[in-house]
């Protein structure tokens, strides 16, 4: 018997119509006036949303006991290996015999219903078929389960009718129970301090002060694996998906009261509640540096957002001037979520935008000057006091130390000299080290060696030891026009950087893409400078 066999009479099951023109989705405006520059008016689409308490959110993030409703072999019994990790107690129920055998195998008891169980399941994992999915819940609410985590798709993002009203019904049913769903149509939560994880890729061995909120369940893995790649320490992502009961307002002010959480990232396809997405959001960003990403920023990426997770995307116009106005910082693709991620994970808060390069040939000196220029920063000449002392060493063959500093190949014994010299300057704010993956490959293209040797660490670790003697940022950029060629270097050298407590971008582009955005963030909120 399989999952399907439950929807006997579902024809018969009395429903709670989803009606867009009947009025569950309306029409809100929200003006607001304390910008004396711009009176802007907010049109984004508004639901009655089931008060979710932080107390339910952060039950649903710490649960004790998890149940894997659905598992298959057809999918490798995936949310069951991807639950492996997890530090508490997992079971499996599943009806179908062809699939049982192997979940034993695996060491997970197996019942036939939450209610054979012997211990209080507080998180459920659905993963069946549609059209089962109301009698299930029904079984989990019978149970006392406080929280559903729902993979199933096929509910509004289809546009279709049945799946309109199969979403209403679970909605309504969750909203009488008073229990907690996340998702429909979504990977759920990854937290490193308790193993949960929906990709078995994840870290659970490593934990930090990052929060990552995503619609997306690719876009919750890819940015929660690339910041852990990149050093980020993030203890706790969820995708969220349709966001029938838990919505992105309701982790925005969450993440914004939780103490750990220092830095909260999120990718948001379409808000339901325009007003109430911009109340916590300025909330959050009043508190912590927040990265938002928009996806649907097209006419075709917003054809695809409703379809991907039923969001009704909105004017970018007024996404841009809102996330403006509330304080967060605006990210446009995956690559800039990541490297603002990673600046404001790394450095310190400053606001000075005054930058320091060093590293580069005359030609890479004037594209990293019009790189940061283009961004809003200044790269300014140094100081009288400082060139002067430049000029009492420094050979200028080959070379020039107005900023960019180009040191050439005879002045490399006088590095750490340069570096405090330029990071003294009173006229700048940062310093970013252009790094080429050359040092490991004697530009021949090939890279001869799979570790950095002493003389190479000792020479990055210059950086460092700089930068705390300054007591500024100092970052890393590497110039590597074709990366994959490269990639062993990158690798090394980002290790490095990331052992040395310092971020490194791919390229001075992106990283001024992302220190303009730091730098703009806490203009805006001196008061976190100050702290």
């Amino acid at each position: 018997m399989g999952w399907n066999s439950w929807v006997t009479g579902f024809q018969n099951t009395k429903r709670c119509r989803y009606d867009i023109e009947q009025g569950i989705l309306v029409q809100s405006q929200l003006v607001i006036q304390h910008d004396p520059l711009l009176e802007l008016v907010l049109t984004m689409h508004s639901e009655v949303i089931m008060p979710v308490t932080q107390e339910q959110i952060g039950a649903a993030f710490s649960p004790k006991v998890v149940a894997v409703i659905g598992a298959r072999k057809a999918d490798d019994y995936s949310w069951l290996r991807n639950m492996r990790g997890f530090r508490g107690k997992l079971y499996s129920v599943q009806i179908d015999p062809n699939d049982i055998p192997g979940i034993e195998e695996m060491g997970v008891s197996n019942y036939k219903s939450l209610a054979e169980i012997p211990d209080q399941v507080d998180y459920a994992v659905i993963a069946v078929p549609r059209r089962v999915v109301p009698f299930v819940l029904k079984d989990v609410i019978a149970a006392g389960v406080k929280t559903v985590h729902m993979f199933t798709s096929g509910f509004s993002e289809t546009a279709e009718e049945e799946g309109r009203e199969l979403e209403a019904t679970v909605k309504k049913m969750a909203e009488d129970a008073g229990i907690l769903i996340i998702g429909p149509n979504c990977m759920g939560v990854f937290n490193a301090d308790n193993g949960m994880r929906f990709i078995r890729t994840q870290d659970i061995d490593v934990s930090g002060p990052v929060a990552v909120i995503a619609q997306s369940g690719g876009h919750a893995s890819s940015l929660t694996s690339a910041g852990q790649q990149a050093g980020v320490g993030i203890h706790t992502t969820i995708s969220f998906g349709n966001g029938i009961i838990l919505d992105s307002p309701d982790l925005l002010e969450y993440f914004a009261n939780d103490p750990k959480t220092k830095l909260i990232c999120a990718y948001i396809e379409g808000p339901k509640d325009g007003k109430r997405f911009f109340e916590k959001l300025k909330y959050a960003a009043s508190k912590k540096p927040v990265v938002v990403w928009k996806g649907g920023q097209t006419e075709a990426g917003q054809r695809m957002a409703t379809s991907h997770t039923g969001s009704l995307a909105g004017s970018m116009e007024v996404w841009n001037s809102m996330v403006k106005q509330a304080g967060a910082i605006r990210a446009d693709s995956l690559e800039e979520a990541l490297d603002v991620m990673k600046a404001l994970a790394y450095l310190d808060p400053f606001t000075d935008d005054g930058i320091g390069i060093i590293g580069g040939s005359g030609g890479q000196s004037v594209a990293m000057s019009d790189s940061f220029a283009r961004h809003g920063m200044r790269v300014p000449r140094l100081t009288e006091p400082t060139l002067e002392a430049m000029g009492s060493f420094f050979q200028l063959i080959g070379a020039s130390y107005f900023n960019p500093v180009d040191v050439g190949g005879i002045n490399r014994t006088s590095m750490e000299t340069i570096l405090d010299l330029l990071g003294f300057d009173p006229e700048i704010g940062s310093v970013g080290v252009l790094i080429s993956p050359m040092i490991l490959g004697g530009g021949t293209g090939k890279r001869t060696r799979n570790t950095l040797t002493k003389a190479q660490r000792s020479s990055l670790e210059q950086y460092k030891n700089s930068k705390d003697r300054v007591g500024k940022p100092f970052f890393g950029m590497f110039w590597a026009p074709v990366p994959y060629k490269d990639g062993k270097s990158l690798e090394l050298i980002d290790e490095a950087f990331q052992a040395m407590g310092l971020p490194i971008f791919l390229n001075p582009e992106r990283a001024a893409g992302a220190i303009s955005k730091v730098i703009e963030y806490y203009r805006l909120h001196a008061d976190l400078v100050a702290k």
